[in-house]
């Protein structure tokens, strides 16, 4: 996400908190969706009692929800599943909700709302093919639709592909005997066989996906979630519904209307695990250390509690690695760690090598600086001397507006550097800015203004950070289990105590 929006969100969130007083945000806007209507349950076409074929499923019933919430309607744009991102590329829709993965190509050329359904990956075959892992699939002929993960994912593991337009392409492949098996979603795979008695579906463990994927870099779809074009005002709003839609049960009632019972309860996924996270506990009022009554430094903070919430709902305990900020990849990467929680943001470079969150903050840039010193906007930072983390956008971002940096170690370092008057400024979030000033009078912050970073991004394409979240391998199944997680603490209050404990007052 970029800082444009992140704004966006937190206004629709506003929008969200005060409904009963304001308009909806798209009240009378009509607007245009693309599909491929093949892919039961999630869209396809069924005829009404009038013999009429209209297109219906779970995502449909998703669409009709945000679009009723937003004050919204709209036309169906069909097309093949490969096609779909054409639509959207050639401004001939506004948005495409059609079963599709968030995938890392993918999101080079469009936006991704959150998350709205979790996968699992399935073959259908018929009874007695005996396709139940990766290996029975080596040498096998496998039908999948062009374009998709399924497909590329076949190819990676040896069997003899057949790239269909459609999902009910690849259904007459195997019906026709022309194909050993399909692979697609769980839960279309679990609607097609109750209309073929001869077929039978196997869910590929996923141990078995993870390791293809460690070798070769073939994915499956882990998640489906709407898509928009770059820079969409609309995905911030959709996400804020979609969020909205699974902490108040509208999704879980989609869900068991289309596929079964629902599957989240509150049983906790992780009970004793023991996982590992790395953080820089420098970096006030998010990690930082604090002596007990016992002279003990323990490390506290917004970041930890919210850790400590998202522990407790999923089950696991932890332990923490300290390092320096620009080692925290390292740690990730070197399987030292199991996640990353400590003020980082979710950068188009970082996401080529890592898996993030939704995001749990949303930033604002400051600089800290002596009373006087009179740096408030991005052209006083110009030939001054600046501090900033090494590794962190801001370091980038001061460099790019012609400032004199100073990268340190981490944010505690920098703030010496101010201190000991070898700097004119510290470039860091507002929320540690506030931190910081309260034990040092002689200091003052400014937040600088949100159209000089627009400029400098125009301009030069560095960013500062707009959000924060937590940081995974790729691939790692604790991703989706944090961002659901996340996700209800936004809703159900639970963040907004810990922003007032750590920060102030909530600003949504």
């Amino acid at each position: 996400m970029n800082m444009k929006k992140i704004v966006a969100w937190a206004a629709a969130l506003v929008m969200c908190a005060t409904a009963a007083f304001a308009a909806k945000p798209l009240e009378g806007k009509k607007l245009k969706m693309a599909i491929s209507p093949t892919f039961p349950p999630f869209e396809f076409e069924q005829l009404d009692d009038k013999g009429n074929a209209n297109i219906v499923g779970y995502d449909i019933d998703m669409v009709n929800a945000i679009a009723e919430r937003l004050g919204f309607t709209y036309d169906i744009v069909h097309t093949n599943f490969k096609g779909l991102l054409g639509e959207l590329s050639g401004a001939r829709v506004d948005f495409v909700v059609s079963g599709m993965s968030p995938t890392e190509e993918r999101k080079k050329s469009v936006d991704f709302s959150v998350p709205y359904y979790y996968c699992q990956t399935s073959i259908i075959q018929h009874k007695g093919t005996n396709i139940k892992n990766v290996a029975d699939m080596k040498d096998k002929k496998i039908a999948a639709v062009f374009g998709t993960q399924y497909c590329d994912f076949a190819e990676a593991v040896g069997a003899k592909v057949s790239a269909m337009d459609n999902a009910t392409y690849s259904m007459q492949e195997l019906l026709a005997g022309r194909v050993d098996g399909v692979v697609q979603d769980a839960a279309s795979a679990s609607v097609r066989i109750k209309t073929h008695p001869e077929l039978e579906y196997f869910v590929l463990p996923r141990e078995e996906l993870d390791k293809v994927y460690k070798e070769t870099g073939a994915n499956v779809s882990g998640s489906f979630a709407a898509v928009f074009p770059k820079g969409s005002t609309l995905e911030p709003l959709f996400t804020a519904e979609i969020e909205k839609m699974q902490a108040d049960g509208t999704m879980k009632a989609i869900y068991e209307k289309w596929i079964g019972p629902w599957p989240y309860a509150e049983e906790k996924p992780l009970t004793g695990k023991k996982l590992k996270m790395a953080i820089s506990p420098t970096f006030p009022p998010f990690e930082f250390e604090q002596l007990d009554d016992k002279g003990n430094a323990n490390i506290v903070g917004y970041d930890i509690d919210m850790v400590n919430y998202i522990a407790d709902k999923l089950g696991f305990t932890y332990d923490i690695v300290h390092t320096n900020f620009k080692g925290l990849l390292g740690e990730l990467s070197g399987a030292r760690v199991d996640f990353v929680v400590s003020g980082m943001s979710a950068t188009d470079e970082r996401r080529k090598s890592v898996d993030f969150s939704v995001p749990y903050y949303s930033c604002q840039t400051s600089i800290i600086q002596h009373k006087g010193t009179g740096i408030k906007t991005v052209a006083d930072m110009k030939d001054r001397k600046i501090a900033a983390v090494f590794g962190t956008q801001y370091c980038d971002f001061a460099e790019a507006v012609g400032a004199k940096v100073s990268a340190m170690d981490n944010a505690t370092y920098s703030m010496q550097e101010l201190l000991a008057g070898r700097v004119d400024g510290v470039v860091q979030d507002a929320a540690s800015a506030s931190v910081r000033i309260k034990t040092h009078p002689e200091l003052e912050y400014f937040v600088l203004p949100q159209a000089d970073l627009d400029k400098v991004y125009k301009e030069t394409g560095k960013n500062v950070s707009d959000s924060f979240a937590a940081v995974f391998p790729k691939g790692s199944t604790l991703e989706p289990l944090f961002s659901k997680v996340i996700t209800e603490m936004k809703e159900n209050g639970a963040m907004k105590a810990i922003y007032e404990k750590w920060i102030g007052p909530w600003p949504y």
